[in-house]
């Protein structure tokens, strides 16, 4: 049976989503909300209200780590963990899809660039 009438109102362009901090978000933390890959761009103090991006396929994005994730050719594939930490390993599926190294990193690095899956 089709629904007989159906009426939206545009909210936003979908890029970014407003969330309520659970804990304490710094710029730059990667969040997994509701399936969607996301980061925030500024700090968001548990308990207050705030904006993150949604990462969009195909936008590149700096990743910085405390420790390298090793020598790695361009196009691997690399995921988040459960507490926003990158991996080379998908964890059996338990680690969500980020996207690919855009370019080789060399062993020791602690930053690279990602394109968005």
């Amino acid at each position: 049976m089709a629904i007989s009438k159906t009426s939206a109102v545009f909210r936003k362009n979908g890029q970014t989503l407003d969330i309520t901090a659970t804990a304490n978000i710094a710029a730059g933390d990667i969040k997994i909300v509701d399936g969607l890959m996301c980061m925030a761009q500024w700090p968001i103090a548990n308990g207050e209200t705030g904006v993150l991006k949604v990462l969009q396929r195909g936008e590149v994005i700096e990743i910085t780590t405390d420790e390298a994730i090793g020598a790695t050719n361009a196009g691997v594939a690399i995921y988040v963990t459960s507490a926003g930490l990158v991996s080379k390993s998908d964890a059996s599926g338990a680690n969500k899809l980020l996207g690919y190294t855009a370019k080789a990193v060399v062993a020791g690095d602690l930053s690279f660039e990602v394109v968005c899956a």
